[in-house]
């Protein structure tokens, strides 16, 4: 039987776009056609009359099927002579025997790499072709001997990352990486990007491990390469090993950027980022013994001052000689720097230690008016800056000028994050003052805020006075909580026990009182009294687990067992707590992210 011509090209047509489009794929699935005895038939006649790949691939798919193998080996023996240079007929042969005799597979395999030439279309068809079979393997041999072929150690180096990567061979991945950075340095930064997205997604250890051991190595081995050197300084960074990345940015300093000072305040400022702020500040020191001279040394002296506020700040009980000398240090260097645009920042620090730890806040508003009047002054900065005068102002009792201020710049950056901001401390403000339905109104407008922290503080505020009416639908319980509140904002501890005292003796009971639980927790935190915060928000999800602060103690809870109680475990409990009784709490994200955190660390938590 005889095919017709046009029978004939319509067959060529449909099987050269049917392996086209296959060619990447897995061999049971490059071709739809199921088994069928008139298929195979015809594709025997077609190829009787002119051999074509497509139309042999989808014959000996079909002959695969079907069990037909000495019927496949025929045809891959055929087609062998007609194209005796083509590594991928020999691959086919190996595939065939797979199933019943691995060393004669081994053998084709081996000589279809072997009879490869320095042809990059035959190299990559024929890895594919390996892969494409699940035989990672062998392509992986394919492009190591071409790399013999064409003499060239730097060649397919992303083609044997991907392929080391799936078959989690993370020396390899390495040492592929160390090639690329071999051959250009300017890709550091990418390979960097490469190797970090790796380690995100990465919950193996051993990646980590052999990054280390691998960086370190070339490192050692090669002293004078300063793009090593910076290699081993990011993988430090990303450990967050923050004393060892100051010391080696130090050795890069001195041994590569000609005491410039680049690379030691680049650190310096991730670990000031990342709180790491005593060695921040002893980066920063390094730069100041440079010389004013040095490029970076006014940054420096800003920022060691950022060290020293935000080490202050986090400080529950700081000593008046360690205000005294905070005073001294911010006081000496902006008489050095100047009160400038570049001194913004410094001089909004000063200020509000000024005005909450030194009582000083007439002098506080002094520096920030001088903020204000400056020329060239960013807008963002200006408004925060009269933003801080505000809440001085409110502080100390002038609750009209402090509106004023606030509604100020509501109106100058209304569609703005900062103009939220200040709609929401003027919300604030009505709330100390008693104002609740007022306040009300201006809290449910802002939970529609595109800043979601502005929202999610307005969110809480609108439920805090919305469900603690008193039974006579007063607001006197919360009136006093509101002052209480007030009292504690402005870091005056006992008059804020002594209005919760007030409220637990005045009511027998108050929606308010898992509120009041929670206050007291945080006044014995800022009294380093752990354990008893501790106590005081068990109690809070002992007696009140369904009101609106027992996700709040929950997370204050796990946050306290984590940094201060030493009990990982206990925090652990907490955090699952959160996820798996408040599903719709905001702290679910962040409590998931710890959890995760912990078990991608290898960390007890």
């Amino acid at each position: 039987m005889k095919v017709k011509k046009s029978l004939y090209l319509l067959l060529v047509f449909i099987f050269a776009f049917g392996f086209c489009n296959g060619q990447n794929e897995d061999s049971n699935t490059r071709i739809s056609n199921s088994y069928n005895p008139q298929a195979i038939f015809e594709y025997e006649t077609a190829l009787k009359q002119n051999f074509s790949l497509p139309i042999y691939y989808a014959l000996l798919d079909l002959y695969t099927q079907g069990g037909e193998t000495k019927n496949a080996q025929k045809l891959i023996e055929k087609a062998q002579k007609q194209e005796p240079d083509n590594p991928l007929l020999i691959a086919d042969m190996g595939f065939l025997y797979l199933q019943s005799d691995q060393t004669k597979a081994i053998k084709q395999f081996t000589k279809a790499i072997n009879s490869l030439r320095a042809n990059n279309n035959t190299v990559v068809a024929l890895a594919n072709h390996f892969s494409s079979h699940s035989q990672d393997a062998w392509a992986i041999q394919t492009y190591k001997q071409a790399r013999e072929l064409f003499k060239d150690q730097y060649r397919y180096i992303y083609e044997l990352t991907s392929l080391y990567q799936k078959q989690g061979k993370y020396t390899d991945v390495i040492d592929e990486y160390m090639l690329l950075l071999d051959q250009n340095p300017s890709m550091l930064s990418q390979i960097q990007i490469y190797l970090g997205n790796l380690l995100s997604a990465s919950t193996d250890d051993k990646l980590q491990e052999q990054l280390r051991k691998s960086i370190l190595s070339k490192t050692q081995k090669n002293p004078s390469n300063q793009n090593y050197a910076q290699f081993y300084l990011w993988f430090i960074l990303q450990e967050k090993n923050y004393s060892l990345a100051i010391k080696q940015a130090k050795s890069i300093d001195k041994r590569f950027d000609k005491q410039s000072g680049q690379t030691l305040f680049s650190v310096s400022s991730i670990c000031l980022n990342n709180s790491a702020y005593s060695e921040a500040k002893e980066g920063f020191s390094l730069i100041i013994e440079k010389g004013q001279e040095n490029p970076y040394y006014m940054q420096a002296r800003q920022y060691i001052l950022s060290c020293l506020y935000y080490s202050f700040i986090q400080n529950p009980a700081p000593t008046q000689k360690e205000k005294e000398y905070l005073r001294t240090q911010y006081s000496q260097t902006l008489a050095l720097l100047g009160q400038r645009v570049e001194t913004v920042e410094s001089i909004q620090q000063y200020a509000y230690l000024l005005a909450y730890y030194l009582s000083s806040a007439q002098e506080a508003v002094d520096l920030l008016d001088s903020i204000i009047s400056l020329k060239r002054i960013n807008p963002q900065d200006k408004a925060q800056s009269k933003l801080m005068r505000a809440d001085i102002f409110l502080m100390n009792g002038d609750v009209w000028e402090a509106s004023l201020t606030y509604s100020q710049v509501e109106k100058e950056f209304k569609n703005d994050v900062v103009g939220s901001e200040a709609k929401f401390k003027n919300a604030m403000l009505s709330y100390y003052n008693g104002d609740f339905d007022w306040a009300y109104s201006q809290f449910s407008s802002l939970r529609a805020s595109t800043e979601k922290l502005i929202a999610n503080d307005a969110m809480e505020q609108s439920l805090l006075i919305s469900e603690n009416r008193d039974e006579d639908s007063s607001f006197n319980g919360l009136a006093l909580y509101s002052r209480a509140d007030f009292a504690l904002y402005c870091h005056n501890y006992d008059r804020a026990l002594a209005l919760l005292d007030t409220l637990n003796q005045k009511y027998l009971s108050h929606p308010l009182f898992d509120e009041v639980l929670y206050m007291r927790a945080q006044i014995a935190i800022t009294k380093q009294e752990y354990h008893k915060a501790d106590s005081l928000l068990n109690l809070i999800i002992l007696k009140y687990s369904a009101d609106l602060m027992a996700d709040d103690a929950l997370y204050l809870l796990a946050q306290i067992n984590e940094t201060y109680l030493s009990q990982p475990q206990k925090a652990k409990e907490y955090y699952e707590k959160i996820i798996f009784d408040y599903p719709e709490s905001l702290y679910v994200t962040p409590a998931r992210k710890k959890l995760n955190n912990s078990v991608a660390s290898g960390a007890t938590l």
